[in-house]
C-alpha cells in the first residue's frame, strides 16, 4: 500500500467514526447563551425511587446558570433514529450523575428558533455548559463509556 493510500484510507476511517460515533468537540460557535430565544425544553430529574421523569421548563432557566453544575443538552426530534437510540444513554448518564448534572432536551421541530440561533446543523447534537458557557460537546451518537469519561474531563 502506498503512503498516498494509507493517508486516504485514515482519513476515511477518520470520517466514519466521527460520523457512526460521534464527534467530541470544544465549543463551537461562541454565541452567549444569554443571547437564545426562550422556548420549551424537558428536564431530566431522577425521583427517590431512581427512575428518570421529564419535566417541562424553559430553555434559558435551565441552562443559564451561574453556578458550576454542568448542564448536557441534547438537540434532537421525534424522527430522528439515532437521536432515539442516544435517549436512553443519557438517561443512564442522568441515573449515574444525579444532581451532579442536569440533562436538558431540546425538540428542534418544536423549538426550531434556539437550534438556529445556537447553529445547530445535525441532530442529535449535545451541547456541555457550565456557568452559561459552552465548554464541550458532541454530534451524533456516543457510548456510555465515552460520554461519562467526557463529563469526568470537563468537572
Amino acid at each position: 500500500m502506498t503512503t498516498s493510500n494509507a493517508l486516504k484510507l485514515s482519513s476515511c476511517f477518520l470520517l466514519l467514526s466521527a460520523i457512526c460515533l460521534g464527534c467530541n468537540q470544544g465549543p463551537r460557535n461562541g454565541k452567549p447563551i444569554a443571547g437564545a430565544p426562550d422556548g420549551y425544553a424537558e428536564l431530566l430529574t431522577l425521583t427517590a425511587e431512581g427512575t428518570i421523569e421529564h419535566s417541562e421548563g424553559k430553555f434559558l432557566e435551565l441552562v443559564q446558570r451561574t453556578d458550576q453544575k454542568l448542564v448536557l443538552v441534547d438537540f434532537w426530534a421525534t424522527w430522528c433514529g439515532p437521536c432515539l437510540k442516544l435517549g436512553p444513554t443519557l438517561e443512564k448518564i442522568k441515573s449515574k450523575w444525579g444532581d451532579n448534572i442536569d440533562v436538558v432536551k431540546v425538540d428542534v421541530d418544536v423549538c426550531p428558533e434556539i437550534s438556529q440561533y445556537l447553529d445547530v446543523s445535525s441532530i442529535p447534537d449535545v451541547r456541555i455548559y457550565r456557568g452559561g458557557t459552552e465548554v464541550g460537546g458532541f454530534e451524533g451518537t456516543m457510548p456510555f463509556a465515552e460520554i461519562d469519561s467526557l463529563l469526568k474531563s470537563l468537572k
